[in-house]
């Protein structure tokens, strides 16, 4: 249950996605039950829960085990098959939004994709949904004490179609404009970007930093700008509850610490209000 819903005058900190526009459709989109073992795909090859996938198409995030229930889901509602049953879904662009979507920034085509995730789920779902702002737990970043160890640099070059973007060499940094990690086998996420922004920053340690999967992050920092990670040590979770034993690695720390001793970036656990994607109707897919 929710402690309480805040009022209406006051503004989410952390908010949905919400089109501007009308949506676009697929051209032709295909949906079937995930084959077991099959990991998640990129935006056009989806494999994940209903409730997974609705939290990607409007911009929220997810716990790791929503079924289990927790105080700050930002998708909820809904039968229980939304958080068991997976899916596989393939979607074709049309043409003409293809060669658009060439010329976009990275974020205009992710809200593209998220309209379309929008579309499928209206269409093939039945999806209707309403928001709510609600008082729940978030993780505030904000400068650390001695202020932020970042400094600005210029933001990446255009995409370029005709010049798609190669994996750098080892020991090479990542190209303008990326974020790349990597787990090892010992559990220690490294995570090293060019030319990044605080959001994709915050994305990233969302999806590996134990200590902030259960709750939307807010950027605090007032960094508005680009900056390089030349690299980001933290442990993952797979290692974060091995922290205090002898085996635990002894060259990484937990995010929050990493973050403050590498990058200026002090965690805060604390209240705010965040928008939620309330799920009024969903029925299981119509067939292909």
């Amino acid at each position: 249950m929710w402690a309480c819903v805040a009022a209406a005058q006051e503004a989410p900190a952390v908010k949905a996605f919400h089109p501007g526009g009308p949506l676009p459709s697929y051209e032709v989109a295909t949906i079937k039950p995930a084959s077991p073992g099959m990991p998640p795909g990129m935006p056009v090859h989806i494999t994940a829960t209903l409730r997974g996938y609705i939290a990607r198409a409007y911009g929220v995030q997810m716990p790791l085990n929503p079924a289990s229930g927790c105080e700050a889901c930002q998708v909820t509602g809904g039968p229980a098959w939304v958080d068991q049953d997976r899916y596989e879904i393939q979607g074709k662009l049309p043409d003409s939004l293809r060669d658009a979507m060439q010329k976009m920034t990275s974020e205009e085509r992710q809200h593209q994709m998220q309209m379309l995730d929008q579309s499928l789920l209206a269409e093939r779902f039945h999806l209707k949904v309403h928001f709510e702002t609600r008082e729940m737990p978030v993780i505030e970043l904000v400068p650390a004490k001695g202020g932020l160890k970042i400094t600005a640099v210029d933001p990446p070059p255009p995409f370029d179609p005709a010049q798609p973007m190669k994996p750098p060499k080892p020991g090479e940094p990542p190209p303008p404009g990326a974020i790349m990690f990597a787990m090892g086998p010992d559990g220690v996420v490294v995570i090293r970007s060019r030319a990044t922004t605080m959001d994709a920053l915050a994305r990233s340690l969302r999806g590996f930093a134990p200590e902030m999967t259960e709750r939307p992050v807010i950027d605090m920092t007032g960094f508005k700008g680009n900056f390089d990670v030349k690299e980001l040590r933290f442990l993952g979770p797979q290692r974060a509850g091995a922290a205090a034993t002898a085996e635990a690695p002894i060259d990484a720390e937990p995010a929050d610490v990493a973050l403050e001793q590498q990058l200026g970036i002090k965690v805060v656990r604390a209240k705010g209000p965040v928008e939620v994607v309330v799920i009024d109707t969903i029925d299981r897919p119509t067939e292909n």
